[in-house]
């Protein structure tokens, strides 16, 4: 097992981000903030001492990852909220961060771009 020099951050929808994505005209099943909390979005990030260096991290790359989560829900950047400020990602997304990421594999990390917006 290995530790890696990175950390991680996990993104948690919260309700806005449900209400949003409730609202598509697509989504005939209403989702609950329960059903948005499994599976989430994680990051790996630069190590970090405090929360709000690892926060301090995530301010300078906030609109690509509010991106992303929009365009799991629907591609179409008309449905996209029009207001996608920092202080609106944080009303939708609680940020949880791990200190501590391990490495159990000797293969190399493979990586490939997730989604093109």
């Amino acid at each position: 097992m290995y530790k890696i020099n990175r950390s991680a951050a996990i993104i948690k929808p919260k309700q806005p981000y449900v209400d949003w994505a409730n609202s598509l005209p697509q989504n005939q099943v209403k989702l609950t903030l329960n059903d948005f909390k499994s599976d989430c979005t994680t990051i790996l990030i630069p190590d970090y001492d405090t929360d709000e260096e690892a926060l301090e991290f995530i301010k300078e790359i906030y609109s690509e990852l509010f991106d992303i989560e929009l365009a799991m829900e629907i591609r179409d950047k008309k449905q996209w909220p029009k207001k996608r400020t920092l202080k609106t990602f944080l009303e939708w997304f609680n940020i949880e961060f791990n200190s501590i990421v391990l490495e159990p594999f000797k293969e190399k990390i493979e990586k490939e771009n997730f989604i093109n917006i």
